[in-house]
């Protein structure tokens, strides 16, 4: 009977909250996602957990704006060179997504192979709104899935 009580509180108090759960609006975090793909973050990173969803909204994002999805963004789906987020939130704070995002430069290692990454649009400071920030912020911090990396992925992050 408790457990019963405690769900139903848990159940009113999310619906009082005006759609905020666990600290995070949920009509930011779906802003964020649009956010991911407008700016088309997905050329670089995946979100393997959410692959379907960001795949069909990517699909109705280009419809709506009349534009057609390169042909080599498409072949790059095994190599991204960013790796898979899928985790982020876990793994990161919205406060280190934030300064990582206005400049991502100095987070990188200086390896050969890292560098030419890097000239791959790779290390790319994000560029829109402060109000797509902040979606954008939300939507990563709230990625708390398993990580689905690929195996041959090596990170050119550095160690912290």
């Amino acid at each position: 009977m408790g457990q019963i009580l405690w769900i139903v509180f848990l159940l009113a108090t999310i619906l009082v909250s005006g759609g905020k759960v666990f600290g995070q609006d949920a009509d930011l975090i779906t802003k964020g996602r649009k956010v991911f793909i407008e700016k088309r973050c997905y050329t670089c990173h995946t979100v393997n957990a959410e692959a379907k969803e960001i795949e069909r909204e990517k699909e109705e994002f280009a419809r709506a704006k009349g534009i057609e999805i390169k042909a080599g963004e498409e072949e790059e789906e095994d190599q991204k060179s960013g790796g898979d987020l899928s985790d982020i939130g876990k793994t990161r704070d919205a406060k280190w997504l934030m300064v990582f995002l206005k400049d991502p430069r100095k987070y990188f290692k200086d390896e050969p192979e890292c560098a030419r990454k890097a000239k791959k649009k790779y290390r790319k400071r994000f560029k829109g709104t402060d109000e797509e920030f902040e979606a954008l912020i939300a939507y990563l911090t709230s990625l708390k899935y398993e990580r689905e990396q690929d195996k041959d992925f090596k990170s050119c992050l550095k160690e912290e």
